[in-house]
């Protein structure tokens, strides 16, 4: 079964995907996706979504975390915006919430 944690920042989106079986758990990948500064921010939900999307097929991953960094501050709003939009995409690809 294989987990995605997303961590989102102002400036970028962090991920790892793990690997868990009963007697077994390895991470598969560790990256971030670096969000361009001239992207509006409907721009920046549209590049975030589509690139989640293909990790989703790609790693087949069946379930999610998602965290907002602690550090934001005023820019809470655009993070909030994100985190819908990978919960939204999370959903409707069939992916269940992990805590």
């Amino acid at each position: 079964m294989n987990h995605i944690y997303v961590n989102i920042y102002t400036d970028k989106v962090k991920f790892y995907i793990v690997y868990y079986d009963q007697s077994e758990r390895r991470q598969i990948k560790n990256d971030e996706i670096i969000l361009p500064i001239s992207f509006s921010m409907g721009d920046k939900l549209y590049y975030i979504k589509k690139i989640i999307s293909t990790i989703i097929k790609q790693y087949n991953i069946e379930s999610y975390c998602l965290e907002v960094d602690s550090d934001i501050g005023v820019d809470i709003v655009e993070a909030v915006k994100m985190e819908g939009v990978l919960e939204e995409l999370f959903s409707s690809k069939g992916v269940m919430l992990w805590k």
